[in-house]
């Protein structure tokens, strides 16, 4: 069972900040792609950080960005309660190419991958709203290990 560990982990962390993909991403980043039964059942922009399980070394936390922002004085808000931390409990990691592949113990298919189209604007607004809050909770956010 290979977990996200070392290179592995590597991979994942630099999905998640964009780095190593195309200069033509305006806002790279990673987004999380779920398959069950062969065919696609989620899709969502990943926010810019993600944290390994100290417990459990197969469960990575990650929090989907699973809606868009709506507008508050202008600038872009999320609903910490919509965008709510998860935990993916994988089974077997691997590289693939630009992607990074996941067997996930609950027999889906998940793969983290460059983020693509509208899930790029979904990032860059919640990354925008998170410097409307404080310094310390955007650490909060980050640590992911509470919802």
């Amino acid at each position: 069972m290979k977990h996200l560990s070392g290179e592995l982990w590597t991979r994942f962390s630099d999905l998640l900040v964009g780095r190593g993909q195309e200069v033509s991403d305006d806002l790279p980043g990673a987004e999380l792609v779920v398959f069950g039964e062969g065919r696609e059942v989620f899709r969502a922009a990943l926010a810019r950080h993600a944290r390994r399980d100290l417990d459990d070394p197969a469960v990575v936390w990650i929090r989907p960005l699973v809606t868009s922002a709506t507008i508050q004085s202008g600038l872009p808000a999320f609903d910490i309660a919509v965008v709510r931390r998860r935990a993916l409990h994988v089974a077997r990691a691997e590289i693939d190419d630009r992607f990074l592949a996941l067997d996930l113990v609950s027999g889906q298919q998940a793969r983290i991958e460059p983020a693509r189209a509208e899930r790029l604007g979904v990032l860059q607004d919640f990354d925008t709203w998170l410097t409307t809050l404080s310094g310390d909770q955007r650490a909060e956010m980050a640590a992911l290990d509470h919802d």
